[in-house]
């Protein structure tokens, strides 16, 4: 890859994140900075956004970074839960605020519920780019283990090493198809889910209580594969062995129940009957990521899935449901995400692992294909995996993970000659606080429905001028008399 599409690329990565960046105080003093997915539909600070925002940002502004991980610990409590999502500086939307997970429907700060435990891990690789503060790395141990001691004590109640899940957002993957037999009409894209959130509500999310008496939970492939790196990283930051042995459980387990031998992929456990959910997305996959996966089994899952046309590979990315699936849906689908499209932090956990099994070019290819992506269509939510169609948000954050896989020949640059700066990092930069509002929610939503609404349209026109000159050349044709061998008369055609 040229130096000049690199530097471009970080460029175009650095501004994306510093337009997005927030900071400011709440009244009582405390401060916060954080990057906005991509507001203004995305205004607040999600969890794992937060993670892969300080990945990138580590990049080209290290106290950034850190600061975005030490904000998302500031909106945790003193027991260890850190939530979902956490509403700084604005309230939850008009559309959005009954269907957070929160204690009531108004006045909340955060949600009541988890996302993807990726915060050590996250931690781990900021602290090693952090030179110039290299107490960074020690800073938080205490409120990383109480976050993932937490985690053991309130989501895997049966001790087996695997964490479970009880709403289908929890593991950052919403509307996956893999959720509809477990959530049904409580899915998160049908009404329901409104139900699922207001009982949660009337057990104050007790995940005990509500893991007892409900079969609607999950232990999920990708939320544990990440715990499990989370917790390898938490080990290697605070040289606790205790913290590996939970990683190697975790491991175990994974492989003890969730591999199926017979179709070579991981499954989600749903229920208090751990009911394996037998549908292929790239959750299925995830394990790739982890170091000690056996060999046989990594290559298996690469071999048979991964690299096969048929399944995984597509033309652009990785998408997030075998093309084989029922499911299936490559473009955009009213709203609902994760039912197809190729998102880039699918890319970033999973081409790393084909490099390590020595399917280097495979990884080439998908790289190359991520960057072609967002050349054309910027940094997207996501990406049409048959056309490389960008879909959804535009400016969205996580995309530039993009960054963290290509080259580091210019990571001495902060971007190319010319391009806009950062505000500074510290107190004196000046806040950049969005007040959402009902006219600015419709307008984004409005936006990407017409979009959709022209891009249907123009598909329909160019199949009816297909199907006009079909008919045409079709009736230009003579019809034979097969008795003769000679076409029939003008008159009797």
């Amino acid at each position: 890859m040229g130096r000049k599409r690199l530097e471009r690329l970080r460029g175009d990565a650095h501004r994306l994140l510093a337009g997005n960046w927030r900071q400011g105080s709440l009244a009582d003093g405390t401060p916060y900075g954080f990057t906005c997915p991509s507001p203004p539909r995305y205004r607040h600070q999600w969890y794992w956004d937060s993670c892969f925002h300080a990945i990138v940002w580590r990049h080209f502004d290290p106290p950034r970074a850190r600061e975005e991980l030490r904000t998302l610990l500031r909106g945790g409590r003193l027991d260890g839960f850190i939530p979902h999502t956490i509403f700084w500086h604005d309230s939850a939307g008009w559309r959005r605020a009954p269907f957070y997970a929160t204690h009531s429907v108004r006045g909340n700060r955060a949600t009541a519920h988890i996302q993807t435990p990726l915060l050590a891990l996250a931690w781990e690789l900021v602290a090693a780019a952090s030179d110039d503060d290299p107490g960074f790395a020690a800073e938080g141990l205490d409120a990383l283990r109480l976050h993932y001691d937490w985690l053991a004590r309130h989501r895997d109640p049966d001790g087996d090493g695997l964490i479970s899940i009880i709403h289908p957002d929890e593991s950052g993957l919403d509307d996956s198809p893999k959720y509809d037999a477990v959530f049904g009409w409580m899915t998160h894209y049908r009404p329901g889910y409104f139900w699922l959130v207001e009982r949660s509500r009337r057990l104050r999310y007790d995940s005990h209580a509500i893991i007892a008496r409900y079969d609607e939970h999950v232990e999920d492939v990708l939320v544990n594969v990440v715990y499990a790196l989370s917790l390898h990283a938490l080990a290697r930051l605070s040289g606790d062995g205790a913290y590996r042995q939970r990683a190697e459980h975790t491991e175990r387990a994974l492989l003890e129940h969730c591999w199926d031998e017979d179709r070579g992929l991981f499954w989600d456990l749903a229920g208090r009957g751990h009911s394996p959910q037998r549908i292929s997305t790239w959750s299925s996959l995830a394990p790739l990521a982890l170091p000690s996966l056996p060999e046989r089994i990594g290559r298996r899952l690469i071999e048979e899935h991964l690299i096969d046309p048929r399944r995984y590979r597509a033309p652009f990315a990785i998408p997030s449901v075998s093309m084989e699936e029922p499911s299936f849906r490559a473009g955009w689908h009213l709203f609902r995400c994760w039912r197809g499209p190729s998102w880039i932090n699918t890319v970033w956990l999973l081409a790393p692992a084909l490099r390590r099994f020595g399917y280097g070019a495979e990884a080439d290819r998908i790289l190359a294909s991520c960057v072609e992506l967002v050349e054309r269509h910027g940094f997207r939510e996501y990406y049409n995996p048959l056309n490389g169609e960008g879909l959804a948000a535009r400016h969205f954050g996580w995309s530039t993970l993009l960054i963290d896989l290509l080259p580091a020949g210019a990571a001495e640059d902060p971007g190319p000659a010319g391009a806009p700066q950062a505000p500074p990092s510290g107190a004196a930069g000046k806040s950049r606080s969005y007040r959402g509002s009902v006219g600015r929610e419709l307008w984004s939503m409005g936006a990407e429905a017409a979009s959709e609404t022209r891009r249907r349209l123009r598909l329909r026109r160019r199949r009816q001028a297909v199907n006009d000159i079909g008919h045409q050349c079709s009736s230009a044709q003579p019809r034979w008399n097969m008795a003769s061998g000679r076409p029939w008369p003008k008159t009797i055609q």
